[in-house]
């Protein structure tokens, strides 16, 4: 056989996707940003240990090692020599590699797996967690926010609805509850004293159901069984204000604020996407069902990715409001600024309205955090 011009060879590589050649193979499904199969290079029964990863263009067994780019595929599972898995890529993509006849029948693709079960963690384990003293987020917005008197009274209302929790490692976590009230997993953060996010810190971000799955010792949560399906945080408030207008932010914790500033009412609820990748249709169709106005709060630096994605997301009662990061802004906000940012700027421009012993008679569920840390009110 002839030899392949290396202009073509690079021609064919750059086609080629190792999600559509491993395909041609092995009956793949996707997860997330990965996509998961039965490995063909040993006997496997475990749908999870086999991962394709599109962004790298590659596979990675696990189990028995086997790992490599799309040629190495194609030359350890089909057999082929390295000029005909050129040959194969180039008949794939309709790229003209040589003249040589070259005709490769793949086998068809194993039978599909079982389908994963969706992960869903026993309320107990929120319960758990729902003690915070010692929790640095809660501590900075209990003493580092001039809220008036009313709005100070909502705190501990708005941390009990959200079942915000405290890990042992210093976590505060954002708990995931669907409108069943199912608890998807929780999403772990360490924050700084100023209510920043700590970046530095050792393990500043984690996921539970990615946790309870590396720790081998609880066996009842196995990546290969189970799959974790995120939803919004404060999904779980949806059925509980049926009439209310459903604002989304990226953060979790500007979801709080904002719901502490303003309320969860009759007529709007704050909820959380946690990204903007995570806004899609498909996690907006519980509120979408219910023919609920949807009002979408981007940070400024992401007012264009927002509207796009709103207008991706193809629903007539969505809609992207940019007053608060544009009308109401001020330079000291910063460019990255989301609502949250705004809002807190403004209230501290304002006369201080409460005092500590207000805030200790009442608010009961954080008065322990404030004795603790011996908190003071802005003044």
């Amino acid at each position: 056989m002839g030899k392949i011009d290396k202009f073509i060879i690079d021609k064919v590589l750059s086609a080629a996707r190792i999600e559509d050649v491993v395909g041609d193979f092995v009956d793949l499904t996707k997860k997330g940003v990965r996509y998961l199969g039965l490995c063909p290079f040993h006997d496997d029964k475990h749908l999870g240990s086999f991962v394709v990863y599109p962004k790298g263009n590659c596979y990675k067994c696990f189990q028995c090692g086997a790992k490599g780019g799309v040629v190495d595929f194609l030359m350890n599972h089909a057999h082929l020599s390295y000029p005909d898995a050129i040959r194969y890529l180039g008949k794939k993509y309709s790229i003209e590699t040589d003249m040589t006849d070259f005709n490769y029948t793949p086998p068809p693709p194993r039978p599909a797996p079982p389908p994963l079960k969706p992960l869903r963690l026993p309320m107990s384990m929120v319960e758990r967690t729902r003690h915070l003293d010692g929790d640095l987020l809660t501590a900075w917005i209990v003493s580092g926010i001039n809220w008036d008197y009313i709005q100070r009274k909502r705190i501990d209302e708005v941390l009990s609805d959200y079942h915000v929790g405290h890990g042992k490692n210093g976590h505060t976590i954002f708990w995931q509850i669907d409108e069943l009230g199912e608890v998807r997993t929780g999403k772990m953060m360490k924050y700084k004293p100023d209510g920043h996010r700590d970046k530095q810190a050792t393990w500043n971000f984690d996921f539970i159901h990615a946790a309870l799955f590396r720790d081998q010792r609880l066996t009842q949560f196995d990546e290969r069984k189970q799959e974790a399906q995120l939803t919004f945080f404060g999904m779980h408030l949806l059925n509980r204000y049926p009439n209310a207008t459903v604002n989304i932010v990226e953060s979790e914790k500007t979801a709080v604020l904002m719901a502490i500033a303003y309320g969860n009412h009759a007529t709007q609820v704050w909820m959380a996407c946690g990204g903007l990748e995570m806004l899609s249709r498909e996690r907006l169709k519980p509120i979408i069902d219910q023919g609920r106005k949807v009002v979408l709060y981007p940070d400024r630096d992401g007012i264009a990715k927002w509207k796009a994605k709103a207008k991706q997301i193809g629903y007539d009662q969505i809609h992207v409001d940019t007053d608060p990061v544009l009308k109401w802004w001020r330079e000291g906000d910063g460019d990255k600024a989301d609502i949250a940012d705004v809002v807190v700027r403004i209230l501290k421009e304002r006369k201080p309205m409460t005092s500590i012993d207000e805030v200790k008679r009442e608010m009961p569920v954080t008065r322990p955090l404030i004795e603790k840390l011996n908190l003071q009110i802005q003044q």
